[in-house]
Order: C-alpha cells, then structure tokens, then sequence
C-alpha cells in the first residue's frame, strides 16, 4: 500500500505544479490571436467517446462493448478520485494562497476573477460541498 502512497503524492505534485505553471502562464499572456475554447469536461471523455463513434464507424455491437468500458473506467476514476481528490484539493488551495501571497491587492482582485472564469472556486465554495471543503462523488464527470 506504501507504492501507491508513493505514486498518488507523485501525481499531486505534478498536476500541482502543471495547474500552478497554467496560471501563471495564463495571467502573464500576451494578447494575441484568439485560442481555442479550453477542452470541455474531464478531458473530454463525452467528446471524445462521441467521435471515436462518428469517426470509427462502430456497430452497435462494438459501441455497447465501448461505452461499457468507458462506464467501468469512470467507476476506478472515482475510486481513485476518492483517494487523492483530498490531497490535491489541499495542493491547490496552497498554491492559491501562495500565489495570493505574492500579488498587490488589485492583482488579488483580478487572480479572484480569473480563477472563477477558470472554474476554480474560493475555498469551502467548492461545488456539491454544502459548507465542507470534502470531495463530493456528484463534482466527478460522468463517463
């Protein structure tokens, strides 16, 4: 069980870290030619089940044995979630106050607002939290 205390705080740190470089990166842009719309939902799975049907051609068949698998794999994600969805909750709240820490107090009004367009939520907002800063099974995509 140890190995996987392991790997869960290796893959905190990272997503930590990717989430924090994004907006940096992301306040600090230059404008420039519009970017693409970010990707919708958890990586996009609905999206791109959609058109692995439209683009395969999948039968019946093959779609039913495909949207299983995507079922499944949504059911150990929340596993998984249920695991380290706390700890990364945690990370960000962190590297939001850090980064808070470091800006004036119309920088922090400004980070507030990016952070609400991005889909982050102040802390103890988080969606289905009723007040509690836990991780709530209805906050999980579906498939």
């Amino acid at each position: 069980m140890k190995i996987w205390k392991v790997i869960f705080a290796t893959i905190v740190i990272f997503a930590a870290g990717a989430l924090a470089g994004g907006i940096l990166v992301k306040s600090l842009k230059l404008p420039g030619p519009p970017a693409k719309p970010p990707v919708p939902g958890f990586l996009s799975r609905q999206g791109f089940q959609d058109r692995l049907k439209k683009e395969l051609q999948l039968t019946a068949e093959q779609t039913n044995r495909i949207d299983k698998i995507f079922a499944e794999s949504n059911e150990r994600m929340k596993i998984l979630w249920g695991l380290i969805g706390p700890e990364v909750q945690k990370e960000l709240q962190e590297v939001h106050e850090s980064i808070r820490g470091e800006l004036t107090p119309s920088q922090r009004e400004t980070f507030e607002r990016l952070l609400k367009q991005s889909g982050h939520r102040p802390e103890g907002q988080r969606r289905g939290s009723r007040g509690t800063n836990q991780t709530n099974s209805a906050n999980l995509p579906s498939k």
